[in-house]
């Protein structure tokens, strides 16, 4: 666990840190892709509809629950 901390400071810190796990990122999803062509388009597609669906969330709500009156008075 000391480990993930310390990795996760240095990543947070180090722009050349930050920069080479992005680069290191690509590298390993064109080598996934090159083994399936789906996963060339199908990881893309995914990603940016979770991030849409998260960004409508935060913008309007969605999947809050609904206060309960629970005053029949």
């Amino acid at each position: 666990m000391n480990l993930a901390v310390s990795l996760w400071r240095l990543f947070q810190a180090d722009r050349l840190v930050r920069w080479a796990a992005y680069a290191s990122i690509v590298v390993v999803w064109f080598a996934l892709a090159w083994a399936d062509v789906r996963m060339l388009f199908g990881l893309p597609l995914i990603a940016a509809a979770m991030w849409w669906l998260r960004r409508q969330r935060e913008r309007r709500g969605w999947l809050t629950e609904p206060e309960v009156d629970v005053d029949l008075l």
